[in-house]
């Protein structure tokens, strides 16, 4: 789920269609998720975090040092449908880390929580490290403080959509018409440099959905039937538009 509705730059786009290109990929390489604790709004720093080692120590990326912890995560799943997601995340306290955060920065309600999800292979000091290519980034608060014991601290989270003095939609919403930018033939290749749309396949089809041979006609025709096209009728399609708006007119 996409909660961050700061506009995109062009070089954010083009790394996560980069890093869905290597999801198809036959080997795309281990999978990392890393948090961001930002603490400003109660007057501390921002805490790196994650659930995986690198060879035993911290892992690097955009710069930053993420520690290794023991987190368990669960919640982060979205449908489209029903109520926003309330994850919960659970971290060891054994060694009083986080027992030190809640008593210094009031159980840490609040504070913004970033999920990042990114392959091993963009990480720092990696030969693709790419501090662009991961997925959406996912933003949720501090709710409340579920459980804190010796051994564990859990919270519930909130999305950042589901705060007060937010509204939606975050962009344009048009039915019939993905936002995202296809490939682009140059009469030898593809280029994906400014790509969103991560169909890298073999399968050609002009704007108006016909079959064809020529990649110089390749275009896409922006509709849910040209996903259907080329990443199959029973894909999760990755449509940039809204097919479900203004299926009923309200008088």
């Amino acid at each position: 789920m996409t909660t961050d509705l700061t506009p995109h730059t062009p070089e954010q786009d083009t790394g996560q269609a980069k890093a869905a290109q290597t999801a198809q990929a036959f080997a795309p390489g281990a999978y990392v998720v890393l948090y961001d604790l930002d603490t400003s709004s109660v007057g501390g720093p921002v805490y790196h975090f994650t659930g995986t080692a690198d060879e035993g120590g911290s892992v690097m990326w955009r710069g930053n040092t993420y520690e290794p912890f023991d987190i368990q995560a669960e919640g982060f799943e979205w449908n489209g449908r029903g109520p926003l997601p309330t994850p919960r995340i659970r971290v060891s306290n054994v060694n009083r880390v986080f027992s030190a955060l809640v008593g210094t920065y009031g159980d840490l309600l609040g504070c913004t929580v970033r999920r990042w999800r990114v392959f091993d292979r963009f990480l720092d000091n990696r030969p693709d490290a790419d501090p662009d290519a991961h997925f959406p980034v996912d933003v949720y608060r501090i709710e409340r403080k579920v459980s804190h014991d010796k051994v564990t601290i859990e919270w519930e989270l909130s999305a950042a959509l589901d705060q007060e003095g937010r509204s939606l939609p975050g962009r344009l919403v048009l039915r019939d018409a993905c936002m995202k930018r296809y490939r682009v033939w140059d009469g030898n290749s593809f280029l994906y440099t400014r790509a969103t749309c991560p169909y890298s396949g073999p399968d050609l089809f002009t704007p108006h959905g016909a079959a064809t041979s020529n990649p110089a006609q390749d275009a896409c025709g922006k509709r849910v039937i040209d996903c259907r096209l080329r990443f199959g009728v029973d894909a999760v399609l990755p449509y940039g538009g809204f097919p479900g708006v203004a299926r009923t007119r309200i008088p």
